[in-house]
């Protein structure tokens, strides 16, 4: 019976314990909804409404409006056509399917709708999450015991559940992308440690197929194929021997290859369905993307937001803990050091380095059995130190796990805020069990999901105007005057564009955003007939247009009388300080107008 109460099996044993009783009480019916939404659309819309390439999807706007499961539909990308297709790629779906297909044949027969998203489908789906969690944990106990003590396991194992955002992402939020991506990690690292100790064709097999799911869920976790690609183990020191054990494997490497070759093939045939291309980024948002040469190191570190060390404060340890590494064993060292850094590298690229509603920096949780690693050894270098720093060292890594179960109460109860915590907010409310309206003046600026955000003028204060009355505009060419000798902007019949103006965001203001109001003057000829009314658009540019709003010009009496028009835009978040704030005409049916006393006035948030 004591080979069953270890001490790293009765940490493995709280943990699950801890997961599945929490888990358990906190499912919801909204549970498929925002970006899960996304990763399960493919199953839905397959074998519930028989539109495997989504050429149609009606019924999620209907179903969106009747459940609001999420602010906009971004789940739904476009093709160059502007037909529509899956944002996500598919490896979610591949791994949600034998719950879905078990809630599907259970829905009916309880007296659910089999509609995909009854209460069956979404506690089958929770179940099916709290399974990979559970095997995510088994195999990094296993890794972990491959290096250390029983003791040292049992420790990491208990600082990862307890003291970092595992315990939120990986409990209430499991059925998101770091679930998965934990366990994959854990079995690729279990699966690369025995085929170099081994050679089995069967871990190699392991490692391919890992690897390709990982990608399919998120495409930059290919870099994943780092670790096994620099490992070196008891008989592989060379990239000779490296060679050769892969040569050792040819029937297993043609097994591999075919297997990831079938669960990749779904994808490309989707993709070169809707696109032409075998492969295909469908993650079309100028908006959001990787910037490599404008990483937000600090930022994902250290900011009031989202800092992971600020909010996970023990993994310092763990990062400490690659110095240990290194001076113990520079073979395991090398692997591991090159994926986690190219890893946070591109985690800290991506321009919403904040992640939306996440639990300090949530996807460094796929890096947690590699830093796990890391904090093993620093613990073999912390129980060789004098007692005293030991005691310091065990003291505050107690404090970290306190404040680490704190905050997370504080998210789950509203009082840390999952997007907009400032300095001046976070500091108010440390440690504290209630918050005021006051202290909720402190945080960043509330955004609409719909883009439907409200000014208060109270809060703002006029900045900068521009303005232009056409007498000495650029579009010479399109300058008229009227009887007065009053100038004014001319669109003839066919321009679809016109009164353009842009701006550098970083000539605008130094602040997270603003506010602009646009007023100017407009009338139409008397005979115009429209199908269309024209558009003021506002938007922001990188490489392509985001934060996008248009307006339109009302004219239920058109006639030769000028009209005032006015509109206000609040900045989406910036991708880059450089990128082009813009306005202009769409003039829809190209119908005659003119346009006349142009005013833009910026507002910035009160100190």
């Amino acid at each position: 019976m004591k080979r069953f109460f270890t001490p790293s099996l009765c940490a493995l044993y709280v943990c699950i314990a801890f997961i599945v009783g929490f888990r358990s009480v906190h499912i919801h019916k909204g549970e498929i909804a925002w970006d899960v939404l996304g990763y399960y659309l493919p199953l839905a819309s397959t074998f519930v409404h028989d539109d495997p390439a989504l050429t149609n999807y009606d019924w999620l706007k209907q179903l969106n409006e009747k459940e609001n499961l999420s602010g906009t539909l971004y789940q739904v990308s476009t093709n160059e056509k502007g037909e529509p297709m899956y944002f996500f790629l598919f490896g979610w779906s591949i791994c949600y399917s034998p719950w879905f297909f078990a809630a599907h044949s259970l829905a009916a027969p309880l007296g659910y709708p089999a509609d995909g998203f009854s209460l069956p489908y979404q506690y089958a789906l929770v179940i099916g999450a709290m399974l990979y969690t559970i095997i995510g944990l088994i195999y990094f106990r296993k890794v972990l015991r491959t290096f250390f003590s029983e003791s040292i396991t049992a420790l990491v194992l208990i600082i990862t559940a307890f003291a970092t955002n595992y315990c939120h992402h990986l409990t209430i939020d499991d059925l998101g992308t770091v679930n998965l991506l934990f366990m994959f990690m854990s079995l690729l690292l279990w699966h690369t440690i025995q085929w170099h100790k081994k050679g089995k064709g069967k871990n190699l097999i392991a490692i391919a197929v890992t690897i390709t799911l990982m990608a399919l869920i998120k495409p930059s976790e290919v870099l994943a194929l780092l670790i096994p690609l620099f490992w070196k183990g008891e008989a592989v020191n060379t990239w000779k021997q490296k060679w050769q054990l892969i040569g050792s494997s040819r029937k297993a490497l043609i097994a591999a290859i075919v297997i990831c070759l079938a669960l990749a093939m779904p994808q490309m045939v989707y993709w070169y369905h809707k696109t032409g291309q075998l492969i295909y980024d469908s993650y079309k948002n100028p908006g959001v993307g990787l910037d490599f040469l404008s990483p937000h190191l600090a930022d994902v570190l250290f900011s009031y937001r989202k800092g992971w060390l600020l909010y996970t404060p023990i993994m310092l340890f763990a990062l400490i803990g690659f110095w240990f590494l290194y001076r113990n064993s520079k073979r395991l060292f090398v692997p591991l050091f090159i994926y986690f850094i190219v890893a946070f590298y591109i985690i800290a690229s991506w321009t919403e380095w904040w992640y939306g509603a996440a639990f300090s920096t949530r996807p460094l949780i796929t890096t947690y059995p590699v830093l796990g690693i890391a904090l093993g050894f620093f613990f073999v270098q912390l129980f060789q130190w004098k007692m005293i720093w030991r005691s310091v060292t065990f003291c505050t890594m107690a404090f970290f796990l306190f404040l680490n179960q704190f905050q997370w109460w504080q998210l789950r109860n509203y009082i840390l805020d999952p997007y907009r915590t400032t300095k001046a907010y976070y500091w108010s409310t440390f440690l504290r069990t209630q918050v005021t309206p006051d202290q909720r003046k402190l945080l960043l600026v509330s955004r609409d999901f719909s883009g439907d955000n409200v000014f208060q003028e109270a809060n703002y204060n006029l900045t900068k105007t521009f303005t232009d009355d056409f007498s000495q505009s650029k579009e010479k060419d399109k300058i008229r005057l009227d009887s007065s000798g009053n100038s004014f902007l001319q669109l003839q019949t066919g321009d679809e564009f016109g009164m353009t103006r842009k701006w550098k965001y970083n000539e605008l203001t130094a602040r997270d955003h603003i506010w602009v109001e646009v007023e100017f003057d407009v009338r139409f000829d008397s005979t115009v007939q429209m199908n269309q009314d024209p558009l003021l658009t506002t938007t922001m540019d990188h490489k392509g247009t985001y934060g996008y709003q248009t307006i339109e010009l009302r004219c239920d009496t058109c006639g030769l009388e000028w009209f005032h028009f006015s509109s206000r835009y609040m900045t989406p978040e910036i991708r880059s300080k450089k990128d082009h704030f813009q306005l202009y005409i769409w003039n829809r049916d190209e119908v005659s107008m003119q346009l006349d006393n142009l005013v833009v006035k910026i507002y910035e948030q009160n100190d």
